[in-house]
């Protein structure tokens, strides 16, 4: 493993240590339920995409640091998804705000990940998965929403280049 890889990785253990204790500190555990995947290229003539025929729950764990809790909200932090037998955590930078009874996130997460499960590895790379969301909460703990996630993967493919995802989601927020 090379050193900048240990650097990066000692610099989130150690800020996972330290930022829960801050009031500024969020953790979502979110449901997601998949309901429409694509790829969109630029050779393609349209969407390559199609509404999923199964159901299938998709966990996921987000931490977030936020730097204001007011207005529009800044924040860095990580986040896990698990498919039972493999997941996935990576890093993050959030950007959130509430408008109403309405929440709107965007996140963008990459460049280091690190999968445990069946397959155990650390990749980096300049692979990135950025994310869209609305959610009704229904209280300060929980909400409901639908999103958009997104693959980029410069390195490999142009930028016009990438795959996406639809969801909807059930958020416990803490």
């Amino acid at each position: 493993m090379g050193k900048k890889t240990v650097i990066i990785g000692l610099v989130v253990i150690l800020l996972g240590a330290a930022l829960p204790a801050a009031a500024d500190s969020q953790v979502d555990i979110g449901l997601h339920i998949p309901y429409y995947i694509g790829v969109e290229t630029e050779d393609s003539e349209g969407d390559m995409g199609a509404a999923l025929d199964y159901a299938f729950l998709v966990p996921d764990l987000k931490y977030n640091y936020f730097f204001n809790e007011s207005g529009i909200k800044l924040g860095v932090g990580a986040r896990l998804f698990t498919v039972i037998l493999e997941s996935m955590a990576y890093p993050i930078i959030t950007l959130e705000t509430d408008v109403g009874p309405f929440t709107l996130s965007g996140h963008v997460g990459g460049g280091v990940f690190l999968f445990f499960g069946l397959f155990n590895d650390v990749g980096t790379g300049h692979y990135y998965l950025p994310e869209v969301s609305v959610a009704y909460r229904f209280s300060e703990s929980f909400s409901i929403g639908t999103g958009a996630g997104f693959f980029f993967a410069p390195e490999a493919a142009d930028i016009s280049n990438f795959a996406y995802i639809g969801d909807v989601f059930a958020r416990f927020t803490f």
